[in-house]
């Protein structure tokens, strides 16, 4: 009976020990629980995209939980700011009977990305990433990407967050 309850109680303590320093939920930086974001710089030559990213990238931090999303920069502690840096389609399958008509594309966004401490200005971290997603040609290219953005988006917003928190 002794040495069953002996090996229970050091089992018990390596697992415990094992588990130290482990915590549920992601990191945050320190000092960091709000943020604001800033209005998206779209150099990617893609108009209006912007608008879908802020969307994607807000939810994306509520959905989040690791910060609390204000609407004002002087509630935040931080400030995420994003410029959309690139936009691309490509061609990435083709049809078995016509070789030069494509069936399936990729779409591609690259932003880069920076969280400052709102009040010594200090860069705290910066993300150069993008979201993708693979699309299928419908009636046409312009309505089959329109439909295939908001997807990109959404990667490339938890892309953005977890490049900015998980550092710490």
């Amino acid at each position: 009976m002794k040495r069953s309850s002996f090996l229970i109680a050091v089992f018990g303590s390596l697992f415990l020990f094992g588990c130290a320093g482990y915590k549920l939920g992601g990191s945050q930086p320190k000092g960091i629980k709000t943020v604001y974001v800033e209005p998206i710089v779209n150099k990617s030559g893609e108009t209006a995209i912007e608008i879908q990213a802020m969307a994607a990238l807000r939810q994306r931090i509520q959905f989040d939980g690791r910060t609390t999303l204000v609407n004002k920069r002087e509630d935040a502690d931080g400030i995420i700011s994003v410029t959309l840096t690139g936009f691309s389609i490509s061609a990435i399958a083709f049809r078995k009977d016509q070789k030069t008509t494509a069936e399936q594309y990729r779409l591609r966004v690259k932003a880069i990305s920076k969280l400052t401490d709102r009040k010594t200005q200090k860069v705290l971290s910066e993300s150069d990433t993008y979201g993708e997603t693979v699309f299928s040609f419908q009636s046409d290219l312009t309505t089959s990407k329109r439909n295939a953005v908001p997807q990109a988006m959404q990667e490339l917003s938890k892309f953005i967050l977890d490049d900015l928190l998980e550092r710490w």
